[in-house]
């Protein structure tokens, strides 16, 4: 396996050494592989990538050493980082709170392309003003709690918190164990051609939780309500902030909702506060719901509220669409800086990881 700093040509024997030594707008580039450390805490920006195929990152102990999270951007560093072409698994942490990634730089991005993130107790944890999170072509499953933890329910695959703006696209969220699929109490929210499922198993709640209000924008995804859900709500809008946030809105539109609770269930339920005790209003057309009880509730009018716009929506009871489970990340083919920088001094490094356990080039 090879460890590039694609920005200064270094070389090293370890990703943890890289990151170390690098620089503010640096790019790592990791060949195919397992990568078993404990990864030090990030206080730049940042680019990690996998060259010609996914690179595993993974932690030797049930406790990373930075205490959190494979990748961890530390709180206030004000760092952009970008993952592209990772799988990254096995974060857990004393108080049953670790990620996979941990973004709690405060004014950063944090891009998620292309990537697997599985098996952790949070899969993307991310919160602290100022932050924007964008995750595309990626696969996120299987994060979260057993029961039995004092924490059950409150960990998920993805989690937003007080971010400017989350936008998840052409991703597969999926078996969330025991807490939300994707949670967002970010300022704008959008969920674009995304499969977002349950399964047969998992005892995951709401597909989308977006309990702040705020704008948000859902469209183009399948969603299935899980047999083992014993959550309702498909999507839920609004309903822990009274009021929401300020001027609120919800658009749904050209989904596909599938329940397979056999207790039935609700595909959308708006549940903001304006000023005026009402909800906030929500835009909802296009979509086509299989087997739900209650396509649409709003908190404070049944069946919509005077600020809903309801256009043409199908429900249907009967056998729903077969659900595509195969991954979504698409590695492209390494570029020719990238191969040849893997290629050439990974080479170079089977020889000097003899010598050094850590960096094999300084810094000119």
């Amino acid at each position: 396996m090879s460890i590039v700093n694609l920005t200064t040509s270094l070389i090293y024997a370890t990703v943890s050494a890289a990151i170390s030594a690098s620089g503010a707008g640096d790019t790592i580039a990791l060949s195919p592989g397992q990568y078993v450390e404990d990864f030090p805490l990030i206080t730049h920006s940042l680019t990690i990538e996998g060259v010609g195929g996914l690179a595993h990152l993974t932690t030797p102990d049930p406790t990373p050493v930075n205490l959190r999270a494979i990748l961890y951007v530390a709180y206030g560093a004000g760092a952009d980082l970008t993952v592209r072409n990772l799988e990254l698994s096995g974060a857990v942490d004393p108080g049953s709170n670790g990620a996979g990634i941990l973004f709690e730089t405060g004014n950063g991005l944090l891009t998620v392309s292309d990537s697997w993130i599985h098996g952790n107790q949070d899969g993307v944890l991310a919160g602290t003003g100022g932050n924007r999170i964008a995750i595309d072509h990626s696969e996120i499953d299987h994060n979260g709690l057993l029961p039995g933890d004092p924490r059950y329910g409150l960990a998920h695959n993805i989690y937003a918190g007080d971010a400017d703006s989350l936008t998840v696209t052409d991703s597969y969220i999926h078996d969330a164990l025991g807490g939300h699929e994707i949670k967002s109490r970010a300022a704008v929210t959008t969920i674009t051609n995304n499969r977002i499922v349950d399964g047969p198993t998992s005892p995951a709640s709401y597909s989308i939780d977006i309990p702040d209000g705020g704008q948000a924008v859902i469209t183009g995804n399948t969603i299935e309500k899980g047999a083992a859900s014993p959550n309702r709500f498909a999507i839920h809008f609004g309903g822990e902030a009274n009021p929401s946030f300020p001027n609120s809105s919800l658009l749904v539109r050209d989904n596909v909702l599938i329940n397979d609770r056999a207790a039935g269930g609700t595909a959308i339920y708006n549940a903001s506060t304006n000023p005026g005790g009402q909800s906030y209003g929500a835009t909802v057309d296009g979509n086509t719901a299989y087997n739900f009880g209650q396509f649409y509730r709003d908190r404070y009018n049944t069946p919509a509220g005077p600020n809903d716009q309801i256009g043409a929506n199908t429900l249907i009871f009967g056998a729903a669409p077969a659900l595509d489970s195969s991954a979504p990340w698409n590695v492209p083919e390494p570029s020719s800086r990238s191969l040849l920088a893997v290629a050439a001094l990974g080479l170079a490094a089977l020889g000097l990881a003899r010598r050094r356990p850590g960096m094999m080039s300084r810094r000119a």
